[in-house]
């Protein structure tokens, strides 16, 4: 299931609703995960970032009813939420993201009917591909299909934002969304969070694999520290312009404009990453369409330094991955991707090098932590999709 097209995990998605419902869906939406090469924890800072959508995907079968009630069914986990538009409370994770949706269509256009629901999916829990913003962008997106309205994918992007901020309580950006939706195979986004905008940037780096490591260390974000970082980097960003008598926005912050409140180590060091990991995206669009495998290895290198100094979302497990893979024949540069607190690496290798790269890394962590990393190599994918 994990290799197969999209298009064939929208075939079995609809097969499996005709059995679970004894009839056929009305939609069917597909929305992928996402890689981001680099740009971390911009997004919420109103910066910049360059993801992409890859070959991993949620899909959605979802059919109106005459009445009020809502059925979903997950494939993956094989269980089924039964109640209705006026009951969508609800205290497990995926069942928080699925009721959270239908509460945002709700909420936005008063919605009176019901609906029957599958999702199903082939992205990899914990590997930080963004499942869970590839759900959203497709559950969205099928609801609006089912219900007659126009299909808008800033409308989309909006909601499933409000459903990590309302129902999740995640004071989290739109990055993951974004990638989910207007992402091309062949050219990575940038995006521009200050004017919610977007360009594509060609890549002419040839021969090489993105490995993903996960240190199977959990991360949860609403329990973890990264509210802590959206915070203060809104301090930082007040007390900057009060030392400076300015009103500049994040986007505008440079490493020399910082140097006025390097009296506060906490704050400076925050706004340090993002101002430094803002610069290092653009850097990255030149290495790609100049095919500089060196000057993008490099790159990754620097960001995951200035995430684990600067913005302090390592960990030991995430910094032995790093240390031993930079001892690692082919292998061009790497970094914590992300939220932080554990998670995945990313990792650029030459393909030539990949399986020995896995080979030796995955052993020598084990030694270290007595414990196995999950590996995943990926290849890249358009955005949302309506099928039918």
């Amino acid at each position: 299931m994990d290799r197969i097209s999209k298009y064939n995990l929208a075939e079995v998605a609809q097969r499996e609703f005709k059995e679970q419902f004894n009839a056929k869906g009305n939609a069917v939406v597909i929305a992928p995960g996402r890689i981001n090469f680099i740009g971390e924890h911009t997004d919420y800072n109103l910066g910049f970032a360059m993801p992409i959508g890859i070959n991993r995907w949620i899909c959605t079968v979802a059919k109106k009813r005459t009445d009020k009630k809502i059925n979903i069914y997950s494939s993956n986990f094989n269980e089924t939420i039964s109640t209705t538009l006026s009951d969508l409370e609800s205290l497990d994770l995926w069942e928080k993201y699925t009721l959270g949706c239908i509460q945002v269509i709700k909420d936005e256009f008063n919605i009176q009917n019901g609906a029957d629901i599958l999702i199903k999916g082939n992205i990899p829990i914990g590997f930080g591909f963004s499942s869970s913003a590839a759900l959203e962008v497709s559950l969205i997106g099928a609801l609006l299909h089912i219900y007659d309205f126009k299909i808008d994918f800033y409308l989309i992007l909006k909601l499933s934002n409000r459903v990590e901020n309302n129902y999740l309580q995640i004071q989290s950006g739109v990055l993951d969304q974004y990638a989910s939706i207007f992402s091309k195979k062949s050219q990575p986004l940038i995006i521009d969070f200050y004017n919610l905008n977007h360009s594509y940037c060609n890549m002419n780096i040839e021969g090489v694999s993105w490995v993903i490591i996960n240190s199977m260390v959990k991360r949860e974000l609403v329990e973890s520290k990264y509210n802590e970082r959206v915070d203060e980097c809104k301090l930082g960003l007040k007390k900057l312009n009060q030392t400076l008598s300015k009103s500049i926005s994040m986007n505008e912050i440079t490493v020399e404009l910082l140097e006025s409140i390097k009296s506060d180590k906490t704050l400076y060091n925050r706004l340090y990453h993002v101002a430094s990991e803002n610069k290092r995206v653009l850097l990255m669009k030149g290495c790609f369409e100049k095919g500089d495998l060196i000057g993008a290895g490099n790159l990754l290198n620097n960001s995951h330094e200035s995430l684990s100094k600067y913005y302090e979302v390592s960990c030991n497990e995430i910094e032995a991955i790093i240390k031993l893979s930079n001892k690692q024949e082919g292998f061009y540069g790497g970094r914590i991707m992300g939220g932080g607190f554990g998670g995945c690496t990313i990792n650029l290798v030459d393909s030539s090098k990949r399986d020995l790269f896995i080979k030796n890394v995955t052993s020598d962590f084990l030694s270290l932590y007595n414990h196995k990393i999950k590996i995943e190599t990926i290849d890249f994918s358009d955005g949302f999709e309506v099928l039918h």
